[in-house]
């Protein structure tokens, strides 16, 4: 009986419903949404894992011009690799969120707001949670924590948001959209708003998710050097007001103004300035992906809905697309270039071949020419037989020359 249960097949777990994937740009409190979501006994969320570029390696081998046709020659359609890609790597999440003692798996990455159009298609049942912060909020943590300078903060906060709306428009009722100060100043109501979305029940305890990170051991210093011990903090919502100054302010008005103005912000203030929500929605702080593409048509907002180029990280690898600038051949490599001759020595046309050959072979004979050829194979002829401590003697009391 042991023999036939250890040669028994393992009996597949059941599949987790509906994965739940968190986006938005770097600095705009997407760890915090994950660590909240986490403290609810039903979802695990670890941390970041950026599986999406694993992904994209699967769908095109990098650094082989055949790298998309490699499950072709296995028989493998794009459909069948997609079902393989999403029964690995939701195996790889459901075991975590079973080890962690939950029935449904998240996961958390900011610049997976590129791959949020493809993380549908591999996994047709999931959700998405994007968060949204001020730009000066954004601006001043990225300063803050990663260095950044303002211009560059701005124009994170600009790029990762333009995709962020335009992927959830494409993604519709699958994607709801919540504000960063809603999630802090107001979080009784904002949360109750979202795990009602979710379909999961409320749970107190997801308002002190800093003591249940704590008391399960989770590591203090997570994603973004967020720590998970701290708790909600609404002074954090104004800080970036005392650590910009006027220029990174001015910076802010001037490029990300309009932008502020479409998620309801004042660019100079730090609170937002009204909901998102539409009169008709049934939420008050949260906004779908189909209310959020219908404000989008309402309005007449003063910015840019294109949606912006992806970043070359975040693109299949496909090396015969890439331009090659042609480099000349460094001096000593490759094919010697041609020395210009003088036109006294151009070959006239009424010279035969073999005459040509002659004469060019004659200037080619110099005296001087033919010395320097027997000296250079006498020298490395004995070159091999010196040992190296004399050669670098040598060179030192003589150093080589430039040719």
């Amino acid at each position: 009986m042991a023999a036939e249960r250890a040669s028994a097949p393992d009996t597949p777990a059941e599949r987790m419903p509906s994965p739940i994937f968190i986006v938005g740009s770097m600095g705009s409190g997407s760890t915090l949404l994950r660590l909240i979501l986490d403290s609810h006994d039903h979802i695990a969320i670890g941390q970041e894992t950026s599986f999406m570029r694993l992904v994209l390696a699967h769908r095109w081998v990098p650094f082989w011009r055949f790298g998309d046709k490699w499950h072709g020659r296995l028989g493998l359609t794009q459909e069948d690799l997609d079902t393989e890609l999403r029964s690995f790597y939701g195996g790889l999440f459901e075991r975590y969120a079973r080890q962690q003692g939950k029935r449904r798996w998240g996961e958390k990455t900011p610049h997976h707001v590129w791959h949020a159009a493809d993380m549908a298609q591999l996994f047709p049942d999931s959700v998405f949670l994007g968060i949204v912060r001020h730009p000066g909020g954004t601006t001043g943590s990225l300063m803050g924590r990663f260095r950044f300078d303002a211009s560059r903060a701005v124009a994170h906060w600009l790029r990762a948001n333009r995709e962020l709306v335009n992927q959830g428009t494409r993604l519709g009722e699958r994607f709801v959209l919540c504000r960063y100060e809603d999630l802090v100043l107001e979080p009784d109501k904002t949360l109750r708003e979202l795990f009602d979305w979710l379909d999961e029940p409320w749970q107190p305890q997801v308002l002190a998710h800093h003591e249940v990170q704590r008391d399960k051991g989770a590591p203090q210093v997570v994603d973004g050097r967020t720590r998970s011990d701290d708790p909600l903090d609404t002074a954090r919502v104004a800080k970036w007001m005392t650590e910009l100054d006027t220029d990174d302010r001015e910076l802010l008005r001037r490029e990300a103004g309009g932008w502020a103005a479409f998620f309801g912000y004042d660019v100079d203030g730090a609170l937002p300035a009204g909901s998102l929500a539409p009169p008709a929605s049934p939420r008050d702080r949260l906004l779908t992906g189909t209310e959020l593409a219908a404000r989008r048509e309402a309005g007449e907002w003063e910015v840019d809905f294109t949606p912006p180029a992806r970043p070359e990280s975040e693109r299949l690898y496909k090396p015969q697309r890439k331009a090659r600038p042609a480099t000349p051949p460094r001096a000593g490599h490759g094919r010697r270039a041609t020395r210009p001759q003088p036109d006294n020595l151009t070959q006239p046309d009424n010279l035969t071949k073999a005459e040509g050959r002659t004469k060019a072979k004659a200037r080619t004979q110099h005296p001087t020419s033919a010395v320097r050829r027997r000296l250079r194979r006498a020298r490395n002829a004995v070159a091999p037989h010196i040992p190296p401590a004399v050669r670098r003697v040598v060179r030192r009391v003589r150093p080589r020359t430039r040719r």
